[in-house]
């Protein structure tokens, strides 16, 4: 599972994971049935307390995306609803334009640094 924290964005880094593995779900590359990493394993990879990833953990299966399996470890189910990601995107682009003006960026450069990232991932 590929995710990453940064721990200087003004994002909490708890909100950061939660919010990268609920779109590799949605996006079918965590799929139902897989084990997400052993809470303590994570935590160490990505430099954090097993408390935050406990949280994240905690977080997803509340909304339905994971469920514990006990000492079986933590599983991905069917995302709770198909069509939620679009509702949460003015949430994700208010994210970026507060992280933008805080970085002292124009409205041009905040388009073309979106732009760029958009073109670094597969379409979908």
């Amino acid at each position: 599972m590929m995710v990453s924290v940064d721990p200087d964005s003004p994002v909490p880094v708890f909100e950061q994971l939660r919010e990268q593995i609920e779109r590799l779900i949605r996006a079918g590359e965590l799929r139902p049935g897989a084990h997400l990493p052993p809470i303590r394993h994570l935590a160490t990879d990505l430099g954090l307390a097993r408390g935050t990833v406990n949280r994240v953990y905690e977080l997803l299966a509340r909304d339905g995306w994971v469920r514990s399996a006990g000492r079986h470890g933590t599983v991905v189910q069917t995302p709770p609803d198909p069509g939620a990601g679009a509702s949460e995107l003015p949430d994700a682009a208010d994210r970026l334009a507060l992280v933008a003006r805080q970085l002292g960026l124009d409205d041009a450069a905040a388009h073309a640094a979106l732009d760029a990232a958009l073109g670094r991932l597969p379409r979908g």
